[in-house]
């Protein structure tokens, strides 16, 4: 064969392959296409008939007696369920009802308004799944219903319940649901805040300490009313509803957070890791007192670290926490970064690290921090008896453990002379007392 023939054949396998190649994007174009259009149709078939069901519940509660629109365990009380399946084209379909009384401000709002069930608001949400899913993309319809004459509630109250987060911002979309088998009929529903935080519902039956309230959020914290089987005097009871009266909930959620835990071995400012070392937890929320007038904590928790001296929680609440040791542990804790207590906050990832020293001897930690309470690296602590013992010791940086702080042991109990330097702040020359484990705080001024 000839170069010029072989020169041919070689343009035609090009030929053929950049062909092969436009024919298989084009391929896959098309099929990408057919795919979506088949996605989007049967999205839109699927949708059609959630209207069509959403419609048919709607239509079925309009034409039922006033005094049965309302949802089994709800507030109003009636026959519909507050979930429910229905199951068309071979798609099964979730129907979820809501209804609440209306307080029409045109004659008046609670408390002037004696009647605040003035008519009731229906809301049905469809949703479905398979492979052309709502995901979120829910049918809602809406419907008010008014009472053939005057509205007339015997025995009801209005229950509201707002739901804020830790810097007191609303809430919406959170789950509350609301508990008491002391009414009758006995109510059990689950309700979703609106985009201020709020939930309210008139019309709720009267009675004592009888409604449990829980609130939670993917992701949040959760907090609820507490009994007093459960706690001897809770700080929010079960919710009490008066006739005619207005009974106001406050709850606060918010993000969750995962806090770290190292524990090291502290000595004379150097750190090797402390394994399976036990931590006491306590936050600082309380939900009230036991019947010995102690409080409740919210958080009250022991924790173990790992082999490399790790410990992680997960779901922590935001706010102050505090790190101790179990009475049986033969060590102190020297210095801790962040300084015990802790602040944590909401959504944030913190690492506290522990130093502990030998709790053979007193000893003395020293805690030097500026006017606005931050720690100070690098600043030098010497202590002095004025005779046989004089130690000097540098705080660590802000990576470190002994951020801001320098421990001294192996002391002898009297009192002693401790002089702080730190570059940019002016000396401090104290004297300290000690005696057992002791906690200096100094704070060093600028000239």
């Amino acid at each position: 064969m000839s170069a010029r023939q072989k020169t041919k054949k070689g343009q035609i396998y090009i030929g053929v392959l950049i062909s092969l190649g436009l024919f298989m994007i084009l391929s896959q174009a098309v099929i990408t296409l057919v795919f979506a259009a088949y996605d989007l149709l049967t999205f839109s078939r699927a949708r059609i008939t959630a209207r069509h069901v959403a419609q048919e519940q709607i239509e079925e509660i309009r034409n039922v007696p006033f005094d049965d629109v309302g949802t089994q365990g709800g507030i109003p009380s009636g026959i519909f369920p507050q979930s429910n399946e229905v199951l068309r084209n071979g798609l099964s379909y979730t129907v979820r009802t809501t209804v609440v009384y209306i307080d029409d401000p045109f004659d008046g709002q609670t408390p002037i308004d004696l009647l605040p069930t003035d008519y009731k608001r229906v809301r049905v949400d469809v949703s479905w799944g398979g492979l052309a899913a709502s995901n979120g993309a829910t049918i809602t319809l809406i419907t008010d219903i008014s009472p053939a004459g005057v509205e007339s509630v015997t025995g009801g109250g209005t229950l509201s319940i707002l739901v804020f987060d830790a810097l007191g911002a609303p809430v919406p979309q959170a789950t509350v649901t609301i508990v008491s088998s002391d009414v009758s009929p006995a109510v059990n529903l689950i309700a979703q805040t609106n985009d201020n935080g709020l939930v309210f519902l008139p019309g709720a039956l009267a009675c004592s300490g009888c409604y449990e309230v829980s609130i939670t959020k993917s992701g949040f914290s959760s907090d609820k009313t507490y009994s007093t089987a459960e706690i001897a005097n809770p700080t929010n009871p079960h919710a009490t509803v008066i006739v005619g009266e207005l009974t106001e909930l406050l709850f606060s959620i918010d993000r969750t957070s995962t806090v770290n835990f190292v524990t090291q071995n502290y000595d004379a400012g150097s750190f090797t890791p402390l394994a399976n070392q036990e931590l006491l937890i306590q936050g600082n929320k309380t939900l009230g007192t036991n019947a010995f007038d102690e409080p409740v904590y919210k958080y009250e928790d022991t924790i173990t670290t790992d082999a490399n001296g790790s410990a992680t929680l997960e779901g922590v609440e935001w706010g102050v926490y505090e790190i101790t040791l179990p009475s049986e542990v033969d060590r102190n804790i020297a210095v801790a970064t962040p300084l015990l207590p802790f602040t944590v906050d909401p959504n944030t990832t913190p690492t506290a690290q522990i130093g502990l020293a030998a709790n053979n001897n007193p000893g003395l930690t020293v805690i030097i921090t500026d006017s606005a309470d931050a720690p100070i690296p690098l600043a030098t602590a010497v202590l002095s008896n004025g005779v046989d013992y004089e130690e000097t010791l540098e705080t660590g940086e802000s990576t470190e453990a002994d951020f801001g702080q320098v421990y001294f042991t192996d002391i002898v109990p009297a009192d002693y002379t401790l002089t702080l330097t730190a570059t940019g702040y002016l000396d401090d020359i104290r004297t300290v007392t000690i005696s057992g484990h002791t906690t200096e705080t100094v704070i060093l001024n600028q000239p």
